[in-house]
């Protein structure tokens, strides 16, 4: 089926003349249109109270669907009407600050504003199949491998967004309109893959900016078109440039690298939720952990070092008098497993009746495996670790869930240890394309390897993706990348569609639902545990 979508420029102070020559034009030989959307500010401070009272007593009604976004401003009157269902009037309404609607025809349009939170920005990153993205900044490095926009100082000097950039290049949508100061349409670009039911390099954006309603320089000021649902691959469109936002996503990777500020490595308890954060000192202090003097690739640079952690402080260790036992399930001989403070997915959110998000930590102090110093040791831990995560595998296994294991291993941490996150096994393929395309977005170089000791235990930092079957996906950690660290979880947020729980300080539990969840998962794991053998 073919939607018919018309799309405005920004109409602040004109909204009652916009709204006519809609009327005008949706009525006219072109139409009718499915949709309208307006881009840019609706209202601003100087509105008179006349266009308000008009619009709140119902009296200015479109006669197709028009659809706008929050921008800086809107009425106090306004936002108090929009609170509940965001209408204005049958036709009038207003997506709040993000919002996904489809048009009778079937095309899914979404709306962002650069003033979103962190929750709708994530929830909105999870929309599948998104044909038109509406925003209102340009997203940024939009300009990169653009002819059209060069010499253009209206285009090259618009505020550029970071975060509609990442939306927009999550989405790949097939339009992406915006509110600029001239029209521009920029070439189409080719999207690299990763999106469902999308073969690789076949879906192309075309971004386009739409001058003001009625602007004086006589700048394009509306767009119609048709697009026709579902998605079919097409040929090339001409003009045709690579990604702008792989390009940029280099860009600020190798400025990251070049810029000793972005160098300050922090690291926050993951588990246990204490709020410490202990950072780097200066690079002369003695380390704590030697390691082998061999250069490591990746590796060019002195590596900054961080303030010792006594085991009696670190939040890992059973040696610690402050240590929450209530999330322990298993100790072995060289390790043992708790639950996750915090934990992604919900207590009720599967049938498992607790999350089963879970760590497996070695009872040695150390940021590696590779930093146990006796041989044995080592190799039995790396042994006993690798049980537990199979065991724990079969369990999950057994509920048809999967367990995605994460492993960051890095000499400047604190205490190593592994995640497991279970995913429903309807959700397992969607896992490695989005860990594919977020490591895009991010400027990581993501590899797929066999899972071997080469690089359980190898002496080069890394973050690891523990697959079923035996492949890792792995991120080489040089020492002068910039790594978040609440990456993984992040990604599998948006897997397991739990967006707004990739913090995990947002999701911590009462003390007695922690101690519910860990017995609910030791009784799960009991048929399991090798410990009870």
């Amino acid at each position: 089926m073919t939607s018919k979508i018309l799309v405005f420029g920004s109409p602040a102070l004109d909204l009652r003349n916009a709204l006519a020559k809609a009327d005008q034009i949706n009525s006219s030989a072109a139409g009718p249109f499915d949709a309208l959307f307006l881009l840019g500010q609706v209202f601003r401070s100087d509105t008179s109270d006349e266009l308000i009272e008009l619009v709140l007593s119902k009296k200015l009604t479109p006669s197709l669907p028009t659809y706008f976004y929050s921008s800086k401003y809107i009425p106090p009157q306004v936002k108090k009407a929009i609170a509940s269902n965001g209408q204005l009037s049958e036709n009038l309404i207003c997506l709040q600050s993000s919002g996904t609607i489809v048009t009778k025809k079937g095309a899914k349009i979404s709306a962002i504003s650069s003033y979103a939170s962190s929750f709708e920005l994530e929830k909105l990153k999870v929309q599948n199949d998104v044909d038109v993205l509406i925003t209102d900044h340009f997203p940024l490095h939009i300009d990169l491998l653009s002819d059209s926009a060069k010499g253009k100082e209206a285009i090259l000097s618009t505020k550029k967004d970071m975060k509609i950039g990442e939306v927009a290049t999550i989405l790949q949508p097939r339009y992406h309109f915006s509110p600029g100061p001239v029209f521009w349409e920029r070439e189409p670009f080719k999207n690299e893959g990763f999106l469902n039911n999308a073969p690789a390099g076949e879906r192309y954006t075309r971004f386009i900016s739409i001058a003001p309603f009625a602007n004086s320089e006589k700048q394009k000021w509306f767009y119609a078109f048709n697009i026709t649902v579902p998605f079919q691959p097409t040929d090339p469109p001409a003009n045709t440039t690579p990604n702008p936002y792989i390009e940029g996503s280099k860009i600020r990777a190798a400025e990251a690298r070049n810029d000793p500020s972005s160098q300050a490595d922090e690291e926050e308890d993951l588990i246990w939720g204490t709020g410490i954060k202990r950072k780097n000192e200066d690079d002369n202090q003695e380390r704590q952990f030697k390691r082998k003097e061999k250069p490591k690739r990746g590796q060019n640079q002195p590596r900054p070092t961080r303030q010792p952690v006594d085991p009696s402080t670190c939040f890992f260790c059973l040696a610690n008098p402050q240590l929450a036992q209530h999330f322990i399930v298993s100790i072995g001989e060289d390790s043992y497993v708790t639950t996750a403070k915090g934990p992604l997915p919900k207590s009720n959110s599967n049938s498992l009746d607790c999350p089963a998000h879970v760590i497996i930590i070695p009872l040695s102090h150390g940021p590696t495996i590779s930093s146990i110093e006796d041989e044995e040791s080592r190799i039995k831990t790396r042994k006993e670790m690798t049980k537990y995560k199979e065991r724990i595998s079969e369990m999950l296994a057994k509920h048809g869930y999967s367990a995605i294991a994460l492993e960051i291993s890095r000499y400047n941490g604190i205490h190593f240890h592994v995640q497991i996150i279970p995913v429903p096994s309807d959700k397992l393929d969607k896992v490695k394309p989005e860990f594919e395309k977020a490591s895009q977005i991010n400027g990581y170089k993501l590899e797929e390897r066999e899972d071997s000791s080469e690089i359980a235990d190898a002496e080069e930092d890394f973050f690891k993706v523990y697959l079923p079957g035996g492949k890792v996906l792995y991120i080489l950690l040089s020492n002068d990348m910039r790594f978040d660290l609440q990456f993984g979880r992040k990604v599998l947020a948006n897997v397991l569609g739990f967006p707004d729980r990739f913090d995990w300080k947002k999701c911590v539990q009462t003390e007695q639902e922690e101690v519910n969840d860990a017995e609910r998962f030791k009784t799960l794991f009991s048929e399991f545990d090798f410990t009870l053998e």
